[in-house]
């Protein structure tokens, strides 16, 4: 049968589905090793994050391994949920290829060209090595995909721009003051966006954190999570002074932060102050619009930006998808020439080219008589060095995983494809 992959993601299986059947690294390792062992699948690699759960495996042409792996891996969590597996797609040699490839863009996932993918997928080829079910056919297509993946996101446009309101607000701030490491924060409220907020401002080494919230015992929980301090939310105006970034997220029926509190804090400062306003109704007064350098932006300005990213990474996908196409043929064209007709002719050309370099570098020490015999007497002697492995190989079978790894491992070992593979 070849490769495939087996799996489910965020477009075929609602959220109670995938639950279910996600594994953690521990869980992925022991099934990885309980594949190789008892059901003979020599390289596998199993991908869990909260949007998919995929199996990649090269299989024989038993016509039963299939069903069993998606009976283990899919549908024993699913028990009598498995709704008859429509949730479950399947895809073969090429089209598994492509799919893989399109993951790892970024093309197949919820947020289109998002980074995250790469870093879990990277995971999943660690937990396979540890599982010890990857071999010279995954290492290479893992390869490719990484490779691709940088070409996708540095050529075009498909992992550019912010596509969260919460990621798109930080850079905004970080276009006013360049960097924001050792720049103040405050949060006020503990809303999701807000929360988020604040992640990515400290990713970027803000400091200090300080955190308001209507309920003080929140602020603290949050703040010992996050590593801030807090703040009373009525004296939140004696700290303006102190912060460049105000994350408002409490979504009051009326402005947190008024017109007249900003304007004595400005009096006081002379760098810019930034109010990121993700509440709804908003916190922020819009008045202070007025002030000057003061940046105020509310989910209209940011779901604004956020749109535009969107549409631009779409234009791009296109090209992605062209590049994933001309990749998934390359590999395809290695893949078909793990046959043992290619890798023998393969294996002779190569010994033959370094014969032929041989006999032509060290000819000034035979006499011209003497070439003829050389050529029949080194030919010969290369035949010989390879008949072993030839002998070997000759009634290899293409549907034997085990065997299609050892020819793959024979083009690798002896460089037979003149690509450096490393990732």
């Amino acid at each position: 049968m070849g490769l495939i992959v087996l799996g489910l993601n965020h477009k075929t299986a609602p959220l109670p589905v995938r639950e279910r059947v996600a594994y953690s690294p521990e869980q992925a390792t022991e099934a990885l090793r309980e594949l190789k062992q008892r059901h003979a699948v020599p390289q596998a690699l199993l991908l869990s994050t909260c949007n998919r759960t995929e199996l990649y495996a090269i299989v024989g042409n038993d016509e039963q391994v299939v069903p069993d792996l998606k009976r283990k891996l899919f549908y024993e969590r699913l028990g009598e949920q498995n709704g008859g597996g429509s949730e479950l797609y399947e895809w073969q040699n090429a089209d598994a290829v492509k799919h893989f490839f399109r993951v790892v863009c970024g093309l197949d996932s919820m947020v289109l060209g998002e980074h995250e993918i790469v870093r879990q997928v990277r995971n999943a080829v660690e937990l396979s090595r540890d599982a010890e079910t990857i071999g010279t056919v995954f290492h290479r297509m893992s390869a490719r995909a990484f490779r691709l993946g940088k070409r996708a996101r540095s050529e075009t446009g498909i992992g550019t721009g912010a596509v969260s309101v919460a990621y798109a607000a930080v850079e905004l701030a970080e276009k006013i003051f360049q960097s924001l490491e050792r720049r103040g924060a405050l949060l006020i409220g503990a809303g999701d966006n807000g929360r988020l907020c604040a992640e990515h401002l400290l990713a970027r080494r803000v400091a200090p954190l300080m955190i308001a919230n209507r309920t003080q015992e929140k602020a603290e929980e949050l703040a010992s999570r996050l590593g801030g301090e807090t703040v009373p939310l009525d004296q939140i105006g004696g700290v303006l002074d102190q912060v460049d970034i105000v994350v408002a997220t409490t979504g009051a029926p009326d402005a947190v932060v008024g017109f007249d509190v900003v304007r004595e804090a400005m009096r006081k400062r002379t760098d810019p102050l930034v109010f990121i306003d993700v509440a709804v109704p908003r916190d922020v007064d819009p008045a202070v619009d007025r002030l000057p350098n003061v940046f105020r932006f509310d989910m209209d300005a940011l779901d604004g930006i956020v749109n535009q990213n969107i549409e631009r990474r779409r234009a791009d996908t296109p090209v992605v998808e062209r590049l994933v196409d001309a990749e998934t043929r390359r590999f395809m064209q290695w893949w078909d020439s793990l046959g043992t007709g290619p890798v023998i002719r393969d294996l002779n050309k190569l010994f033959d080219s370094i014969r032929a370099q041989e006999v032509e570098r060290n000819s000034k020490r035979f006499v011209a008589e003497d070439r003829e015999q050389l050529e029949t007497f080194t030919r010969t002697l290369t035949r010989k060095l390879l008949m072993g492995v030839t002998m070997e190989i000759k009634h290899y079978r293409t549907d034997d995983p085990v065997q299609v790894e050892r020819l793959a491992a024979l083009r690798e070992l002896f460089h037979l494809d003149g690509e450096d593979e490393g990732e």
